[in-house]
Formats: structure tokens, sequence, C-alpha cells
């Protein structure tokens, strides 16, 4: 478990503590959050930090009835802070920062309810529920997915079909034995494209199923539904789903040639004009996988001495971002962010003389457009539940 501490171009502004680590008596969130991290707050005043128990109204009244739900549900998060009386203060230097990394978007493009849902669930488990824990080596596919398909395969005789997309979802009615109250259709088998990595080819394939699972976001959706037209006149709720807009995410990662120290190894950007209204956040890879530094330089000439900080940096709301070529997405890393947050690169980063200049001994940037899914005001009624109303044996699953 880790700190992480919020950067803004005029300094730190606050450290997130670790709940589960903390003397601090657990409380509803976002009290609970907002009162542990009272004192941590470094430049906000403590009016600005008091009016978030506007919340709590909103909390209890979201979930009256369906009507009253509904009504957050079209009204911007942006809104409900101004009108619970949250100042503009607290909003622009805590609450939109943590959002851009928490729902990938401004409070002014998401769901009040969906906002407020978000912190119903973790009121339930109170702030500790808010704690990350990291990987002190491997990654999430080595550490837990492979394990869990090598459980699945030997028990379960699961099989992982890689490099492969899924086309279309053929659905046929149901047959008698098949058939409840409202669903008349089923799945009869799912159509998709698997690439040969030798060969350099796709063939196209036909699976037949008994069931199937859509563990898919708004992007992905939309893709299975534009290949499974009879899908999509049998089922609105799907076709609905399928049209929510979806989020741009980066993701980079830099090698330098000098160690960085940072008070946090967890950090988030915060009103920074170069993120151009993304959320952004760093972690020191370096600090958080020191037992394991071998691994993380993997394959590189460079010797123990040579290598300096691993610094991943994640956009998120990224748009105006993707467009920039990976050298100008650099620059506004290690120009304009990194400087502002980390003291020793920016005295290292303005001397280009000195032998004590920070060097980028290698960087990667990855674009994931339309990764995640977007939950803007009104698109309650678009999210589908479990269970697929006209189909018996398909269901949804995910971040829904």
């Amino acid at each position: 478990f880790t700190n992480s501490t919020f950067h803004s171009p005029f300094g730190v502004e606050a450290t997130a503590p670790v709940f589960s680590a903390s003397s601090f008596p657990e409380l509803p969130s976002p009290i609970g959050q907002v009162l542990a991290t009272f004192s941590l707050f470094e430049r906000l005043p403590i009016e600005d930090r008091a009016s978030i128990i506007g919340l709590l109204y909103a909390m209890l009244d979201m979930d009256r009835n369906e009507k009253v739900f509904a009504a957050y549900d079209r009204m911007t998060a942006h809104d409900l802070f101004i009108r619970m009386g949250i100042s503009k203060r607290l909003v622009d230097d805590f609450i939109r920062p943590t959002l851009l990394v928490g729902l990938f978007k401004p409070p002014e493009e998401l769901s009040a309810a969906l906002v407020m849902e978000l912190l119903y669930y973790y009121a339930l488990a109170h702030q500790t529920s808010f704690d990350v824990r990291w990987l002190k080596t491997g990654t999430i596919a080595n550490t837990f997915f492979a394990p869990l398909y090598k459980k699945l395969h030997a028990e379960y005789n699961l099989t992982l079909l890689s490099s492969s997309r899924v086309d279309s979802v053929v659905v046929t009615a149901a047959n008698d034995d098949q058939i409840n109250e409202k669903s008349l259709y089923t799945v009869r088998s799912i159509k998709y494209s698997q690439y040969n990595n030798k060969t350099g080819q796709t063939c196209k394939e036909e699976l037949p199923v008994d069931g199937a699972i859509l563990a898919l976001g708004a992007k992905g959706l939309s893709a299975v539904m534009k290949g499974s037209p009879a899908l999509a006149r049998i089922s609105p709720q799907l076709s609905k789903a399928a049209s929510m807009g979806s989020i741009d995410c980066i993701a980079c990662r830099l090698w330098l040639d000098k160690t960085h120290r940072t008070r946090s190894p967890s950090n988030v950007f915060s009103r920074f004009d170069a993120l151009r209204g993304a959320g952004g956040t760093f972690f020191m890879l370096d600090q958080l996988h020191a037992e394991h530094l071998d691994e993380l330089w993997g394959d590189t000439k460079q010797t123990i001495t040579e290598r300096g900080s691993v610094i991943a940096v994640d956009f998120y709301n990224a748009g105006a971002l993707i467009p920039l070529s990976d050298e100008d997405i650099l620059k506004t890393i290690t120009e304009q962010l990194l400087p502002a947050a980390i003291p020793s690169f920016q005295t290292t980063a303005s001397d280009e003389v000195s032998n004590n200049k920070t060097t980028v001994l290698d960087f990667c940037v990855e674009r994931f457009p339309g990764a995640v899914t977007w939950f803007s005001p009104g698109s309650y009624e678009k999210r589908p539940r479990t269970a697929v109303q006209e189909v018996g044996n398909l269901f949804c699953a995910g971040d829904w």
C-alpha cells in the first residue's frame, strides 16, 4: 500500500493517506476520506474542505425511488456539487482530478447518479476501499490471470483462444424447452476471427455454444453489435448499451539515467494546462519494484550504476493528447509536468550544459482510443442488466 500525492502547478495540494494503516476511525465515504485527509491538504482552506459535507444529503436522497434516481442521472456531477454547496476550490483542486483518474471524465461530463453510486459503493466498505495495493514484482497478467487460466484449464477444461476477436453473436429462436416467460431467443454460436502469428493470416471460425457472457465495454460491445444485426433487432437493451460513448487513454513509460526521489511513489497531476483537459497520474516504478529492478529494466545494456528512475505516466480522457506525436507527448511529460512535480527533475531538466541533466534513455507511448466506457448524464437507462431479457442464455459482465 502506498500514499498518493496530488500535484498542481502551484505545488503539492494534498497527500492521500493509506486508510487501512491509519488510526482514524472508519466513516462513510466520501466524508471519511476527506476528514482523514483533512490535515494533509497543504493549500486548501478549512472552509473549502468542510463543504464536502453537502454530499451527505445527496447520498441519502438519491435512492428514494426510481424517479428521483433518474433525475440525479440526468444531472451532471458538476451541477450536483453546485446545488450541494461544494466549494469551487475543493472541486478544482481535489474532486475534479480524483474523478478524472477514477472515472476518467471531469464532473461536468459525468452522471451525478453514477458519481454518487460509486461513492455509495465505497461507503458500504468505508474509506479503506480507497487503498490501492501494488504488486512488488511481475505483472497482473502473469501474477493473476496466468495462474487463473491454468486452474480453469486443469479443473474445467477451459480453452483460451488467443489472438482472436469476436465478430458476431448468432441467435436463433429458442426451442420449446428453452423458452421462458420473456426469453424467446437463444445464442447458437459465436463467429470470430483468429490471427495466426506464424503465417500472418486471419481465419474466420464459428464456435457452437451453450451460452455466452459479453464481458465488454461500450467500444467492444459496439463492434460486436455491428456484426450481429439479428441480436441488435431483438435486443434494444444491448443496442442502447452499444451506443454509449467511450474514453481515450494513453500509457507511457520512461527509463531515465538518473534517480529521482518523490514524496510518494503514486502521484496525481491536477490543474495543469498541458494536460489539455485530461487526467494524469505518474508512478515511480523503481520505488514500487525496488527489489526487482532487473525485471523492470529488462534486456538493456545499462549497468546498475547507469540505471535511474523508471516512471509510468498515464493519461485519461486523453482525446486532446492522442493526436500528438510520441515525441510531443514525451516533451509534455518531461518539460511541463514532471518538472513541476519533482524538484530534482526541474533542476536537471532546465540545465542544458550540466552533467546533472537527466536523459531519457528509452520511452514508449501506447494509445488506447475508446478504451473505457463513458457514463455521461442520462446513461443509466442505457446500461445493460446482467441477464439479457430477450435471450435466455446471454449475459453481460463488466463495469456497467
